[in-house]
């Protein structure tokens, strides 16, 4: 099983509760892989057992070849994380920040002046710098813990909800950071956004009760598990009609499913198996034939993460 970050049939119990249940994952290297699931579904758990934080019971962890267990400063040495709490130091100023963290990671002096002004000016925090962290704005506060965790140049960074309660110019910012990480990085994001893992991710991963359940391509899950791009018409007819209408759509569209709604209304779901546009033409043309049926809607349907997400972990609520 190769990847920069391997994990093998691991399992982690707190007292009863199964948080990791025989959980295998494994990402490349320059890939940037979302971890998406429920609340409780052990993604956080996941996180803090790669960076060294929780042991596990069972299973395998390797990080670029090295095992937690017994390289577990060299691992650290390779990830950059950004928590959930940013976690800055507030009393400090922004350069004072990331002064404290070139020290820790032995960022070479010579370098640690040189290192620190391109995180900053990366941050767009140059003018800034000398300011103390708690008068800076949320958003603000998300791009200094992220390049505060580029600055020993770690081979991995693990992004643990990276623009949660930050405005939408803050979370384009960091989303072009992140799309300019994968360049050189591996990177591990998990999120509860889906717009997000859909915007950022080669792949996603979903969980749920501690296992995974979904691994592939953004594109690729809404294509098996949220139908793809199709199209979709609410229309008026007797029952003799919607049935000869149905012949004909299904010409077109095999996949064509009709859903008897209330007062003779029914639901037409057509799958493009071919280019929308020339869907449409066909489509279009096939009602001017039929004026005795009424059509009141018709659109393209363009399936997203989160119909993918909730038709694999399902709609109730989770705490």
């Amino acid at each position: 099983m190769s990847g920069v970050i391997r994990v093998e049939n691991v399992t982690k119990s707190f007292g009863k509760r199964k948080a990791l249940d025989n959980l295998s994952l494994k990402i490349e290297k320059n890939q940037v892989c979302a971890l998406l699931g429920p609340n409780g579904a052990g993604k956080t758990t996941l996180v803090n057992i790669l960076c060294g934080l929780l042991p596990f019971e069972g299973g395998h962890v390797s990080i670029c070849g090295l095992e937690p267990v017994s390289h577990i400063n060299e691992i650290r040495k390779k990830i950059g994380l950004v928590t959930q709490e940013t976690a800055l130091y507030e009393y400090l100023t922004a350069e004072e920040n990331l002064l404290f963290h070139a020290r820790f990671y032995n960022v070479p002096r010579s370098v640690r002046a040189q290192v620190i002004s391109e995180a900053l000016h990366l941050a767009q925090l140059e003018e800034r710098r000398r300011d103390k962290v708690h008068t800076f704005s949320g958003g603000m506060k998300r791009r200094l813990a992220l390049v505060r965790a580029l600055l020993h140049d770690p081979d991995i960074i693990i992004l643990d909800e990276p623009t949660l309660g930050i405005d939408v110019q803050n979370r384009n910012e960091i989303w072009n950071r992140i799309l300019e990480l994968k360049e050189e990085k591996t990177v591990l994001l998990a999120t509860n956004y889906m717009d997000e893992a859909d915007r950022l991710a080669d792949v996603c991963a979903i969980m749920d009760h501690g296992a995974l359940i979904a691994v592939d391509s953004p594109g690729t899950l809404k294509a098996v598990y949220a139908g793809g791009v199709r199209l979709e018409a609410y229309v008026i007819s007797s029952a003799k009609d919607i049935e000869t209408l149905r012949v004909h759509l299904l010409r077109i569209s095999p996949g064509l499913h009709i859903e008897p709604e209330l007062d003779s209304v029914y639901h037409i779901t057509m799958p493009a198996q071919k280019a929308v546009n020339e869907l449409l033409t066909e489509v279009s043309h096939i009602f001017r034939a039929f004026p005795q049926i009424q059509l009141n809607d018709l659109g393209v349907r363009i399936p997203t993460l989160d119909d993918v997400f909730l038709e694999l972990t399902g709609v109730t609520l989770r705490d």
